[in-house]
């Protein structure tokens, strides 16, 4: 028969993230969609909802490098500067690193990817832009919901997404999307 240490004898649980990460994240904020034109300014602004998820490992102790793929949208259910402005919709397909600061699981990430934009009107015509680049920057809090080397954790946060899509053709008035949301995730590291 096996002698198991009291509990008072364990030494206390030190959360360390290492090896593979999968992380699902949705976000849910405010956000606005801009080109300034020569006749005026097309602007879309309010409610956003998003879904990303980040696949990668980690480089170093709670230091994870992802590749991420998702995206967000937005309605004109704010304001917009356009009589008939409907919606925008901005992919992202990139890469990015998040650092966890230990013992508080607290998490800075940053992300630098290829964006595309799509914008609709209300009589449904579509106006896509030519690829362009997307910056998000997002802090946070994770809870572990386990004790062994491989956890689950849930978090919550704040991420602010920048991107910029050129227009198509030959003109010089690119797209500028912004957001400002709150983040849940889910990971398993």
């Amino acid at each position: 028969m096996e002698n198991w240490p009291a509990e008072t004898d364990r030494a206390p649980y030190a959360r360390v993230y290492r090896g593979f990460s999968v992380r699902l994240s949705a976000q849910l904020g405010l956000a606005s969609a801009t080109r300034d034109l020569d006749d005026g300014r097309t602007r879309i602004s309010g409610l956003n909802g998003g879904v990303m998820l980040d696949v990668g490992a980690t480089a170093a102790d709670n230091f994870i490098l992802y590749g991420r793929v998702g995206g967000f949208a937005l309605n004109h259910a704010s304001s917009s500067d356009s009589p008939n402005a409907g919606s925008a919709y901005f992919g992202l397909v990139g890469a990015g690193a998040r650092l966890h600061f230990m013992p508080f699981d607290w998490y800075a990430s940053g992300t630098l990817s290829l964006a595309l934009a799509t914008t609709t009107n209300d009589l449904g015509i579509v106006e896509n832009a030519e690829p362009g680049v997307g910056i998000q920057l997002e802090t946070g809090k994770n809870w572990g919901t386990g004790v062994d080397a491989e956890w689950a954790t849930v978090g919550a946060g704040l991420r602010f997404s920048y991107v910029r899509c050129a227009s198509v053709g030959n003109i010089d008035e690119p797209w500028i999307g912004m957001a400002l949301s709150l983040v849940f995730s889910i990971a398993y590291n």
